[in-house]
């Protein structure tokens, strides 16, 4: 028997290489859900597979290797070595890709609770690798079949450089070229608060489509100037002439890990994310949301969490119960391709004995090999 999945957020970023080429205003579509799971977990217990406990440090990452018997590892060379599948570090969680590693790991999630009964790891769901993102990584909602495109979710995000202030909102994903419908020719709204509001449309995000190469140019903003710059991701991470770029279905921070200019951002709305539902995202408009834009003022600012791009992975936030504190697991489950990017593990976290508020003190997490 199959058992169905549901699509987290996190884990479709990758989904934008099967998206629609469709033009139109997308937001008068209904989209499909956001990935949200049972917060009971479904009544599912994760009893079978082998338990794994991982002490994590404070201010340290341990390395686990989920081949049976799963283990802890101590990797002479994180950055290269293949004998880890998953790194733990604070109430984060990281597979070995991208950023974080050298291997070909990825993973896929949250999952329904009872997928972890399968023996076959779930088919045609979309693979996450580690990469660096911010504020940004949630302006959109997938909308699933049969639509499979991208929907902004009209959330006002705000953007820091030095003394000044910008407000910037996603208006759309789509647009023309050639009279062909194109995804990521962005459409924005943005402007230093306390000033009327621009509009730039076209930002091109395409770099070389869904098989373009690793290098491939696409556009950089500054928000100050409006000056427009093609750049490859290594030119972005060494030039400080861009506040934000546009690359696919991600928006990238000139800042931390983004780029050397010390920008940080905030989606003021980032809390409605978990909550939100298809029909109110597909209710929005770029005319009913300007309000909304036009509210945000420096006081917005004062307290906000503001940050620059870091290292994200699948689990990134979604593994752990939402306003737990001490921190909590979700009771979902997980699948993780090993750094050899061959091996397929099904993992559920049980949960956590001593954590605190920033710390998940031990994880007592089951892993079973699949199919």
């Amino acid at each position: 028997m199959r058992c169905s999945f549901l699509l987290s957020i996190a884990a479709l970023v990758l989904a934008p290489a099967a998206c629609s080429e469709e033009v139109g205003n997308k937001n008068q579509a209904t989209p499909g859900g956001d990935g949200g799971v049972p917060e009971d977990g479904g009544g599912v217990e994760f009893s079978t597979g082998e338990e794994l406990r991982v002490p994590v440090p404070e201010g340290g990452r341990v390395h686990v290797s989920l081949a049976s018997p799963a283990s802890i590892q101590t990797p002479a060379a994180p950055a290269t070595d293949k004998t880890w599948d998953l790194a733990f570090e604070g109430t984060d969680v990281f597979t070995n890709s991208g950023p974080s590693g050298g291997g070909a790991g990825s993973a896929f999630g949250p999952l329904e609770p009872i997928v972890f009964l399968e023996d076959v790891a779930p088919t045609g769901v979309p693979l996450f690798s580690d990469k660096t993102g911010g504020a940004f990584i949630r302006w959109w909602l997938y909308s699933g079949a049969p639509e499979h495109v991208l929907y902004s979710r009209f959330h006002v995000f705000g953007v820091k450089d030095g003394d000044k202030l910008y407000r910037v909102q996603v208006l759309g994903y789509y647009g023309e070229r050639d009279g062909t419908s194109v995804g990521a020719l962005y459409k924005i709204r943005y402007g230093l608060v306390g000033q009327p509001a621009k509009v730039l449309d076209k930002l091109d995000g395409t770099a070389g489509g869904a098989n373009g190469a690793p290098d491939a140019k696409s556009e950089c903003l500054d928000l100050g100037t409006d000056a427009r710059t093609m750049l490859s991701p290594a030119e972005q991470r060494a030039s400080s002439a861009w506040h934000l770029c546009f690359r696919r279905e991600a928006i990238s921070v000139n800042g931390e890990e983004g780029g050397p200019r010390g920008v940080t951002a905030v989606d003021f709305e980032a809390e409605k994310v978990a909550s939100e539902t298809p029909d109110e995202v597909g209710a929005r408009t770029e005319e009913g949301e300007l309000a909304r834009f036009d509210a945000v003022t420096a006081a917005s600012f004062e307290g906000a969490a503001l940050r620059g791009d870091r290292v994200v992975s699948a689990f990134s936030l979604l593994w752990l119960e939402r306003g737990a504190s001490p921190v909590a697991p979700a009771k979902n489950a997980w699948l993780v391709v090993g750094a050899d990017g061959k091996k397929r593990y099904l993992v559920g976290f049980s949960r956590f004995e001593g954590a605190t508020a920033t710390s998940v003190g031990t994880v007592v997490m089951r892993v079973k090999a699949v199919q």
